[in-house]
């Protein structure tokens, strides 16, 4: 007991633990917004809503990949007191991702009315998307600079500030009737703020440009299989809402929206703990050579959590909708524990290519690229009903769980 308590008090520890309840209570007020608009927003114009944060999403999938780049290259340039680094990097990947961020920017607010009538939405709300592009992708380089230096105090502080501005503009926004619209605009809105106070907090480290020589890096093979990492993670619980709100009423759509939401509750709640197990096991994996400790201990803390929340949905499932969505969207209730058990599923798989990600073994990241590929095929043949989708998504997280704890527990026993 005496060694559990010491472990406990580890700076490790301390740091984990509130990273970890920062995150989930950060994680809690997105859920608040979600219900906060389901609450204002009909079914009809929620589902649209949640087909603009889908396509967000998908677009924004290179900035996890920046994101863990700049994390990874920066706390070790941190390490060696790199300054010129540090300060280099930032306008590496600026001048790199600029240019094609304002492209596809330019892009969608040009088709913004031919993607208004695909999903069913208002032709502002992808214009206002489209410019917000670039701000996501110096966000996205900004935050993780403040993630690589360790300032998790900021950081949290900062999302839970950014959560309550967002809920705040969002009630005003919508009950002047912007509707959709007014939440995708209370989002950018709120980051817009949050970006300009962790640029400050990092200005000493990017401000002014080092005028050394410009450095080229070499970010090696990781970019790549960051990537593909990037793709799937988002790409896995946003594609089947888009292709929803493609092949459904706009009613069945709105449900489809909130079984996404609520079920995602169980992947959200384990994500901050998820996202330990790159940095932590990669340390201890150069550190000793074995990082088995790390998979085992948040593995179980994962699996324990993450079996007890899904249980809840699986017994309460009419009571959950009723209470979190309201009576409008208690016709999804009976999918809802499906819904559950493929994010209890899917995040079982985000642990296992973390971990490999870790120990050096990126090249995994190919199966999850293979189910992000069979999704939408699947769901272009089974869409005549939202259980068929819903069931599809539950065989093929199924399918692709197995894969990797195949892979894994082969890696591992070549260890023994």
């Amino acid at each position: 007991m005496k060694k559990f308590f010491r472990l406990l008090s580890t700076p490790t520890a301390r740091s984990s633990a509130f990273y970890y309840f920062g995150n989930f209570t950060i994680g809690v007020g997105r859920y608040f917004f979600h219900l906060l608009l389901l609450r204002l927003l009909l079914p009809s114009e929620y589902g649209e809503f949640l087909a603009y944060l889908s396509l967000l999403y998908i677009l924004g999938i290179p900035n996890t990949a920046v994101s863990n780049l700049v994390v990874k290259f920066v706390a070790e340039f941190k390490g060696r007191r790199d300054h010129h680094s540090i300060n280099q990097l930032f306008y590496y990947l600026v001048r790199k991702l600029t240019p094609i961020s304002l492209s596809i920017g330019a892009l969608m607010i040009f088709f913004a009315n031919s993607l208004s009538s695909v999903f069913k939405a208002h032709s502002t709300a992808f214009v206002i998307l489209g410019l917000s592009l670039f701000i996501g992708l110096l966000s996205t380089i900004i935050r993780s600079y403040l993630l690589a230096f360790q300032r998790f105090v900021a950081q949290i502080i900062i999302g839970f500030s950014e959560i309550c501005v967002t809920l705040i503009l969002a009630y005003i926004f919508i009950k002047i009737g912007l509707s959709a619209t007014g939440a995708v605009l209370a989002q950018i809105l709120s980051g817009i703020i949050s970006l300009t106070i962790c640029l400050y907090l990092i200005r000493k480290e990017i401000f002014p440009i080092s005028t050394k020589t410009n450095r080229e890096f070499n970010l090696g093979s990781f970019t790549g299989y960051s990537l593909i990492f990037a793709i799937g993670s988002l790409s896995l619980i946003s594609s089947d809402v888009l292709l929803v709100r493609y092949y459904f009423s706009e009613h069945l759509s709105g449900i489809y929206s909130s079984l996404s939401v609520i079920g995602r509750i169980v992947y959200f709640g384990l994500g901050p703990l998820i996202g330990l197990v790159l940095p932590i096991a990669s340390h201890r994996h150069a550190a000793t050579g074995s990082s088995k400790g790390v998979f085992l201990k948040l593995g179980s803390v994962i699996l324990v959590f993450g079996l007890l929340a899904t249980l809840i949905f699986v017994i309460f499932p009419s009571l959950i909708m009723r209470t979190l969505s309201g009576v409008n969207y208690l016709e999804g209730a009976s999918l809802l524990p499906i819904f559950a058990g493929s994010m209890l599923l899917f995040s079982f798989s985000m642990f296992i290519l973390s971990y490999l990600m870790a120990i050096g073994k990126p090249k995994f990241n190919l199966f999850l690229l293979a189910a992000t590929i069979a999704q939408p095929l699947i769901v272009f043949i089974f869409h005549q009903s939202l259980i068929q989708v819903v069931s599809s998504n539950l065989i093929l997280e199924f399918v692709l769980f197995l894969s990797l704890f195949w892979v894994l527990f082969r890696e591992l026993s070549r260890t023994l």
